[in-house]
């Protein structure tokens, strides 16, 4: 494999235009930005010489770099603070004496209302991975000159979901309940094995096959116009192998190792926060190379730092996207994490970050969160994390059979979170076993998960499917399944209630109602968890927010039950009326009140004055 990549770069780097400045990073930026010096990142045959000065009172030229690699050159501009939108001379003279001018375009910032909204609590999170939900453009399924990989019928081939194909279900989310969605990776991906999106090939452009950079703009205006935030599944870790910086780094730390070179991640992600851990296991955790074919970066070279803050500061200016998904967040460089987080958020206060942190232990979750009391030497300034310690309780106790008891205990170490109510919750993804297969088909179970999820704290995520029981397997292509009612040969539509079978229209109604339970109920979304130790599989647990408590009863049992709230009477003693909010049941309050709860099943009441 290594000899055909270095016959690819041999290719590439002969094509390279002769001409002085081919491409400059970032293609454009903006007025009034707070992030107001830019180090732009030029592109050409040979600017060993280059030497860059303004012809516009706008934008100031601080600094000249020279790397190693003369195809590339950095200058540093400052954008003053009266700069006006439109485009601006800068004067440039190579090593070859030539001279030419380029034209650096400033924008006019759009009005930031209803743009970087951020998301939390309030929220519920769509996960999609684009390729498998809906092909809205089948014009773009095949791109010339663009590598198609594995045939469509592949589980790793590209099956055709797009841009457009979401932006025509937003309807769809939105009668569901869905507040915010979160989309796998959509920047170009030009490599063999390409549509899960997590190889980039350049960081400034959507895949053509997904659709254009236009596209996602017009997705993201449209989805808010319906009240649907837009998440961005985003990359700092890695690039993919085919990326044409491969075929000529700008310089030789611009990546940890190389093709040759390299070593094999062995994802001990715990190690960062093991005062034990050997320091060969941190390193390998950083710098190895998370698969052979994603190339890693350094993000401690300075050049490639800028360039990663950026770009993602230009993703979410020139889209208005409302928060960010980070990917394989331990394995990057922590100093630079921080700093890039920091960024962020000075530039949009409401924004909102969840890091990927893929451990089950939340003793090794929680320092991942800005501000934590575990963490002294640096604070990520991460806000929010990936619940992956809840998703083992769900696992425990749904696939293994483990007692109701794993819930108490895992919330039981909230203690370590500086805000529990802001961690991403989920039982399943992208990357795992989809929830009814997780249940072993078990209907019951499917949807005593389900109120689970919807009535604990945090941010509730599902996946694409999961309001219909859309099953998967064990192969990220079997759990990456395209919906059915998505493609052109698709021969029934579950978009539709005609298109659904019986059973995938009682999940879906469950689903529906479970949302508008929980967004009714503010103590539900966002308020604090009382809860108690479990007895006989039963756990009971109480969210309240201000006039507001809510009552949840866990029956893990196969056999309908009576649960006597004796024991919990000095929480019920101000409140007159519990009453079911799924069946409308009403129950006076007294001091020896018992509830029914059939088999798996999940209770859900409202204290009521």
């Amino acid at each position: 494999m290594h000899k055909n990549i270095l016959l690819y770069i041999t290719i590439i780097v002969s094509q390279i235009s002769a001409g002085q400045i081919t491409r400059i990073d970032p293609p454009n930026w903006w007025v009034d930005m707070k992030y107001d010096t830019v180090q732009l990142m030029l592109y050409g045959s040979d600017l060993s010489g280059l030497e860059v000065t303004s012809g516009s009172p706008h934008i100031e030229v601080l600094n000249i770099h020279h790397t190693e690699n003369h195809r590339y050159g950095f200058i540093d501009i400052y954008i003053h603070p009266n700069a006006i939108p439109g485009t601006h001379p800068l004067n440039v003279v190579t090593n070859e004496h030539k001279s030419d001018t380029i034209y650096y375009e400033l924008k006019e910032r759009q009005e930031s209302q209803g743009r970087y909204q951020g998301f939390d609590c309030n929220d519920i999170v769509y996960l999609i991975t684009p390729d498998r939900f809906v092909n809205g453009d089948p014009g773009n399924d095949y791109i010339e000159n663009m590598r198609s990989g594995l045939p469509p019928e592949s589980m790793n081939g590209r099956h055709g979901g797009d841009i457009k194909g979401i932006v025509g279900k937003l309807d769809y989310l939105k009668d569901l309940g869905i507040t915010s969605i979160w989309i796998n990776p959509l920047v170009e991906n030009d490599m063999p094995i390409s549509y899960h999106g997590y190889a980039a090939t350049d960081l400034y452009s959507i895949d053509p096959r997904f659709g254009t950079n236009m596209d996602y703009f017009n997705l993201v205006e449209k989805a808010h116009e319906k009240g649907i935030k837009v998440i961005m599944d985003h990359v700092v870790n890695h690039i993919g192998l085919y990326h044409p910086w491969m075929a000529s780094l700008p310089d030789s730390s611009w990546l940890n190792g190389s093709i040759e070179h390299h070593d094999w991640n062995r994802h001990k992600k715990e190690v960062l926060f093991d005062p034990y851990a050997d320091s060969l296991e941190i390193k390998n955790l950083l710098y190895a190379w998370f698969v052979d074919i994603m190339p890693d970066l350094n993000q401690k070279n300075e050049f490639l730092a800028k360039y990663l803050i950026q770009n993602t500061l230009w993703w979410i200016e020139s889209a208005g996207i409302d928060g960010i998904r980070e990917d394989t967040y331990p394995y990057a460089d922590a100093e630079f994490l921080s700093r890039w987080a920091n960024i962020i958020i000075q530039e949009y206060a409401e924004f909102n970050i969840v890091g990927e942190v893929w451990i089950h232990d939340p003793v090794f979750i929680a320092p991942f969160q800005a501000n934590s009391r575990l963490s002294s030497d640096l604070n990520t300034n991460l806000p929010s994390v990936t619940d992956f310690g809840l998703f083992e309780a769900f696992g425990r106790v749904f696939n293994r059979d483990q007692d109701i008891s794993e819930f108490y205990s895992i919330l039981g170490k909230d203690f370590l979170y500086p805000d529990p109510n802001n961690l991403l919750t989920f039982i399943d993804n992208h990357d795992v076993m989809r929830l009814m297969d997780l249940v072993d088909r078990d209907l019951q179970r499917y949807i005593m998960a389900l109120k689970m999820l919807f009535t604990i704290r945090g941010i509730p995520q599902i996946y694409y499917g999961t309001e219909i029981g859309l099953t998967g397997g064990k192969h990220h292509g079997e759990i990456r399944r395209d919906f059915p009612g998505g493609f052109p040969e698709d021969t029934r539509d579950a978009f539709t209630a005609e298109g659904r079978s019986e059973v995938e229209n009682m999940i879906f109604e469950k689903l529906k109602a479970l949302i508008e339970i929980r967004k009714r109920n503010h103590a539900l979304s966002c308020g604090r968890t009382i809860h108690f130790s479990t007895i006989d599989n039963f756990y009971i647990y109480i969210r309240e927010h201000e006039n507001e408590k809510m009552l949840i009863v866990v029956n893990n049992s196969e056999n309908e039950r009576n649960h006597s709230l004796s024991g919990y009477f000095p929480y019920l003693q101000n409140r007159t009326i519990l009453k079911n909010v799924e069946s409308g049941q009403e129950y006076p309050i007294s001091e020896g009140l018992e509830v029914k709860i059939p088999g798996y099943d999940v209770g859900i009441f409202e204290l009521v004055n």
